[in-house]
């Protein structure tokens, strides 16, 4: 069915071009240039991308084409003497070659290019740290041979980084001591992969339950949802094997059976929430409480909850909120827009001088074949006096 409708639509289209192309009235050629931009409309459509079939039957086909009619109809364009001959005969056959030698050049691009095999570049991983090891002080983290976080206390965590992707040995040390010599409080090996982003957070109890490194690998890119934020939840609670993530308000479990040391990726709406953290399969009383916060779209936030022990051998609850902003997905409208309006701004200007003085050019080129303006008679409703007619005088006395 989709390939009918293709075959159906793209014969549509060409006809359409074609037809625009050698109609001699320029009303006409407008009006094939409408339909050729519904259809192509329409193979948006069939893309599944409605966005861009709405802006071009809104921008194309209703406010650019309006702009044409009304110049064609204003300069007159619409009116060809008969058998008028153009003085730039030779101007057809060179504009033929050109397209086809465009469409030659264009075809071989597309062909090596093998547009349906590729796939958007990715960018390079970005890596940050989280320090809630309980029992250490004041931590240094190696990413390899090289520094990723330097003094972070307990509850504390570093800036996103960019980093090379590859595998990689992660130190963690106590603050100034040299990696080489110092004895590691935490030394695991983790794999970076292109197009992600990772949040490293080293949990634990020194003395108890062993330090471990819980990597959680997320996105920064949109939300899929309208209005939408992505969050990553942590448990650094070893004292509780499964916990569970409901919202306050509605009661409602985000996240459930989150054993100790493992993360989770999901998905919020925007707005306030106030979000508890319960024993699983227990709604009585919370572990830990977030307290009320106002969420943003297209935001990423990291929830890790852990405790610390306190000198008199009590804990204290420490939830570590972090927040980044996303970035826009390949191809999404919002990255072709900042594109454009940053590293294409030139160009894109220049591509519209481009049809600018191309509109120009072809108002000028058809200006000899206008027909001759009809010469307008002015006629006026009341016809005036005779002037020959003498007034009426007053009958002397």
């Amino acid at each position: 069915m989709e390939l009918t409708l293709f075959l159906i639509v793209g014969a549509i289209a060409i006809v359409s071009a074609a037809m625009m192309l050698i109609s001699e009235n320029a009303v006409y050629s407008a009006l094939f240039l409408i339909l050729n931009f519904a259809c192509i409309a329409f193979l948006f459509l069939m893309l599944h991308a409605p966005f861009l079939a709405m802006v071009q039957i809104t921008v194309y086909a209703g406010a650019i084409m309006v702009l044409f009619l009304f110049v064609i109809m204003l300069l007159g364009a619409e009116r060809v003497v008969p058998g008028f001959q153009p003085r730039f005969r030779w101007f057809t056959p060179i504009v033929v070659v050109l397209a086809l030698v465009f469409l030659v050049i264009a075809s071989i691009a597309v062909i090596n290019g093998e547009v349906d095999t590729t796939e958007p570049r990715k960018s390079q991983p970005y890596v940050r740290v989280v320090h809630v090891l309980d029992g250490a002080g004041t931590l240094d983290f190696y990413l390899g041979d090289q520094r990723v976080a330097q003094g972070l206390a307990f509850g504390q965590a570093s800036e996103y980084l960019q980093w090379r992707d590859g595998e990689y040995q992660l130190t963690a040390v106590e603050a100034g001591q040299d990696p080489q010599g110092a004895t590691p409080l935490l030394d695991q090996m983790i794999a970076l992969e292109k197009g992600k982003s990772y949040s490293l957070t080293a949990v634990g109890r020194l003395g108890e339950a062993a330090p471990q490194l819980v990597t959680a690998a997320h996105t920064l890119d949109y939300s899929d949802q309208k209005d939408g934020l992505r969050a990553v939840v942590v448990n650094a609670l070893p004292d509780r094997l499964r916990v569970d993530l409901r919202d306050m308000d509605t009661n409602e479990t985000l996240v459930g059976a989150l054993r100790y040391g493992e993360t989770r990726e999901f998905q919020l709406s925007k707005g306030v929430r106030s979000l508890a953290l319960y024993p699983t399969g227990s709604q009585r009383t919370p572990i830990a409480e977030l307290p009320e916060q106002e969420l943003e779209a297209n935001t990423l936030v990291l929830w890790v909850f852990a405790e610390q022990r306190q000198p008199d051998n009590s804990f204290r609850d420490v939830i570590v909120n972090l927040r980044a902003d996303a970035t826009t997905t390949f191809g999404s409208p919002t990255h072709i827009g900042r594109l454009l309006l940053s590293n294409y701004v030139l160009p894109f200007q220049l591509v519209g001088l481009l049809l600018l003085v191309a509109m120009i050019g072809a108002i000028v080129l058809t200006h000899e074949a206008l027909g001759p303006r009809p010469r307008l008679v002015r006629r006026l409703a009341n016809p005036p006096a005779v002037v020959s007619q003498t007034a009426p005088t007053e009958p002397s006395k």
